[in-house]
């Protein structure tokens, strides 16, 4: 039986230029229509989840970098999460969601010139999830979030084993296609949930709790600030 390297291409693997852009194309297409129509949001949900699990562990992955800890997360049906996290520079845990996402996308996206590469970077994604997912989503199982613990586990565990999924088994055109739709979403996504923190960093009372204030407390510059200056960066990065 041929064994499937990431890195050795075959002779079914060769992707022209043109075939690359068309697939970026379909895949930039599929995302706006994901984005855009309604009735699609069944479909959109996996991605919504899969945007906060990146989030989530850009703060986590802070913290650790930072000389910090990180706990567990946990992600919620609406969508929303938190992260857990003791210790670190939290000048750079805080941002580190919004902006680990949009980084992840803008990675995502240069790697996905390459199929060979896109392959490897299916696998790593699928690893990093599976490996994340089990160590610190389940420890929120056994805490009062424990249906968003289960939440968190069952959707960290399905989505990194399709990632290895697609790494080994799928063609060159469905790997090219998946990564650049799951760069695009993230790009996109990272990029409305900031704007959506531009709106409610104007309100005087009753906002909601987000990063954008917990860096101002931590800074004494505006939410609004903060946020506006996130969104250009995502918007550099993507």
């Amino acid at each position: 039986m041929r064994r499937l390297s990431l890195f050795q291409p075959t002779q079914t693997d060769h992707l022209s230029t043109q075939k690359i852009l068309t697939l970026i194309g379909w895949a930039g297409l599929a995302s706006l229509l994901l984005a855009l129509i309604p009735w699609l949001a069944p479909l959109n949900y996996p991605f919504r989840l899969l945007i906060t699990i990146i989030h989530e562990l850009g703060h986590g992955l802070a913290a650790i970098l930072t000389g910090g800890e990180f706990v567990r997360f946990v992600i919620f049906p609406n969508g929303a999460g938190l992260a857990y996290t003791a210790g670190g520079w939290r000048f750079v845990v805080i941002p580190a969601g919004y902006l680990g996402a949009a980084l992840f996308g803008a990675v995502l996206i240069m790697v996905g010139r390459n199929y060979r590469w896109s392959r490897a970077a299916m696998a790593i994604m699928g690893l990093i999830m599976l490996v994340f997912s089990l160590r610190y989503g389940v420890p929120s199982i056994f805490t009062a979030q424990i249906m968003g613990g289960l939440l968190t586990t069952i959707s960290g565990v399905i989505l990194g084993g399709l990632f290895l999924w697609v790494a080994f088994k799928a063609s060159p055109s469905w790997v090219i296609f998946w990564l650049h739709l799951l760069a695009i979403r993230a790009g996109l996504t990272a990029f409305s949930d900031i704007v959506g923190i531009i709106g409610i960093s104007t309100t005087l009372f009753g906002a909601p709790r987000s990063d954008a204030q917990s860096m101002a407390e931590l800074t004494f510059i505006p939410a609004f600030v903060w946020a506006v200056l996130w969104a250009i960066t995502t918007l550099a990065l993507i």
